[in-house]
């Protein structure tokens, strides 16, 4: 089996396990801008104190008032002006870390790569989505 601590189903779904134990649902808003809906997940027979424990760490971590999440936003936002930048549109980005160490896992039903850290997760998302954008119909997908 496999537990992953952080992922994304395409296209605009993503989860944080681990102490945040939150979902994510990413709606585009323009080139510049995105609204996020963080919600966070409990097992429904928990105990009451897990759940507000579970709540009251959510708030704390991630979502709009979290620590987490107020940190991580410079960063999107830095990222998003440093793209913008003369130097970094002359150059393609590189995403190559763990090239031709993917491969299709039958068990798992997707794309794995025995790298721990890989680029492999936003090669195939944006080829997934590149095909979404090039096909006229449904059966072409």
């Amino acid at each position: 089996t496999m537990a992953p601590n952080v992922g994304t189903v395409f296209p605009n779904m993503s989860f944080l396990r681990g102490s945040s134990r939150s979902f994510r649902v990413w709606h585009p808003k323009g080139p510049d801008k995105i609204e996020v809906i963080s919600c966070q997940f409990v097992d429904t027979a928990a105990p009451a104190e897990v759940k507000e424990a579970l709540r009251v760490t959510g708030l704390r971590a991630c979502g709009p008032s979290g620590a987490l999440e107020q940190d991580d936003m410079d960063n999107w936002e830095e990222c998003t002006r440093t793209n913008r930048g003369v130097v970094t549109r002359r150059y393609s980005l590189n995403y190559q870390m763990g090239l031709g160490h993917g491969r299709f896992d039958e068990d798992l039903g997707a794309w794995a790569s025995d790298f721990r850290l890989s680029d492999s997760n936003p090669r195939y998302f944006y080829q997934r989505w590149a095909s979404f954008m090039q096909a006229d119909t449904w059966d072409q997908l």
